[in-house]
């Protein structure tokens, strides 16, 4: 099998805490998936399940509506690509599987995730559906295709093309739920696709998050759903270290950003890091950074919903390849993204709120490793803001110390 079959983490190069503590003597293969499968996680590197893959695979095996909560990082893809794999009825080549995404880049890796553990499935016919690419290639790949990866506005549009037939879906997947189904986000789109599904199909819906407002939208789509919760009381990830740095005040926005980069800089000279990610709320700001990181010998590569479809996927082409050290996002990375390498993560901005705090952070410290999260914030309304966050979400933040680059060593 070729490196592109590599989904998992290699779980015995470095060492993981104990949020994704392995089962001694349990494998994959003791969930009793099919033969083809199980070739399929071992080619691809899944070694044993995480703690949230020996949860929650047998119950989705068995038909059950599952509602999954998992810290970022810890294997939720693999738990539905897994579940929606054993269930295909491969002489069938109509969609049985439809799974939605908020992100085309969500949309992308998920298909990877799904291509690798099913590489040993022959003829298996995966597919993604998102907006930047061309409905007529769409529709000559819904010809054959046993399970649709998209965004919900390209699906629906899809559908009602005629392109994309639901008849034989008998698996639904929401995967970031809680955004997908956040208010003024996709929910029109998701209601509409949800009504010209079949009315017998089983639905999962995932996310390393879960307001309330989340249980009352799935409340309308699942038939008494089991709710798969590891640590809702404790979100963060154990092996990320978080912390702020307090800087001076402006009443000009371009100067406390400047003040930042000031500050940035320095830390990127003390921290050994090996990739890192930085978020930025704007778009021209997180540009700016890019050339202004590039400049000082610090190649960086800039990421936002402005850019092309092919300069998106370049760029995440890029940090999945340690073809660039340095990624500046907007919040279109904020979620699901996985760069295993990726171990310091950068708030230049302070989130809007917890919910993409914990899915920005969670980009590091993935699959039980360390890493470190760093938010800059000035004094007053920022400096509030984010210990409102640690509080809300239980959170052990500490102010940033002069010696930070010793826990990377680890």
């Amino acid at each position: 099998y070729k490196q592109e079959h590599i989904a998992a983490h290699n779980i015995e190069t470095r060492k993981r805490t104990d949020d994704v503590r392995f089962s001694d003597g349990i494998d994959f293969s003791s969930l009793l998936l099919s033969q083809v499968v199980l070739d399929g996680l071992f080619a691809s590197g899944f070694q044993k399940p995480s703690p949230i893959q020996l949860k929650a695979i047998p119950l989705g095996r068995c038909g059950l509506d599952l509602i999954v909560q998992a810290k970022s990082g810890t294997g939720k893809t693999c738990v539905f690509s897994t579940i929606a794999l054993d269930s295909l009825v491969m002489e069938n080549p109509a969609i049985q599987v439809l799974v939605l995404a908020p992100t085309r880049e969500i949309a992308v890796q998920i298909h990877s995730v799904v291509m690798a553990i099913g590489s040993a499935m022959e003829g298996l016919q995966c597919h993604v559906f998102i907006g930047g690419t061309s409905v007529s290639q769409d529709k000559i790949s819904l010809k054959k295709c046993h399970i649709a990866v998209g965004s919900p506005g390209r699906i629906k549009q899809l559908i009602e093309l005629g392109h994309l037939v639901t008849a034989s879906i008998r698996l639904f997947v929401l995967d970031e739920a809680d955004k997908l189904l956040e208010e003024g986000s996709f929910q029109d789109q998701i209601n509409w696709i949800f009504s010209s599904l079949p009315v017998n199909k089983q639905m999962l819906a995932l996310s390393a998050t879960y307001p309330e407002s989340l249980a009352q939208h799935l409340a309308c789509y699942m038939r008494e759903p089991t709710f798969v919760r590891l640590n809702p009381s404790d979100p963060g990830l154990i092996g990320l270290r978080q912390y702020y740095k307090l800087v001076r005040s402006h009443a000009v926005p371009h100067m406390v950003f400047e003040e930042k980069v000031l500050h940035l800089l320095d830390l990127f000279s003390k921290v050994p890091f090996n990739q890192a990610l930085v978020f930025s709320n704007l778009h021209t700001r997180a540009q700016h950074l890019a050339d202004i990181l590039s400049s000082k010998g610090l190649p960086a590569v800039c990421i936002s919903g402005c850019l092309s479809q092919d300069q998106r996927m370049e760029a995440m082409s890029k940090l999945k390849q340690y073809q660039c050290r340095i990624l500046i996002s907007t919040d279109l990375t904020s979620r699901g993204i996985d760069a295993e390498k990726v171990n310091l993560v950068i708030n230049l901005d302070i989130p809007q709120d917890w919910e993409t705090y914990m899915h920005r952070i969670g980009r590091a410290g993935r699959f039980g490793t360390h890493g470190l999260a760093v938010t800059y914030c000035c004094h007053g309304e920022e400096e509030n803001k984010i210990l409102a966050i640690a509080q809300k979400c239980n959170l052990s933040l500490y102010a940033l110390p002069g010696k930070i680059w010793i826990y990377l060593r680890c």
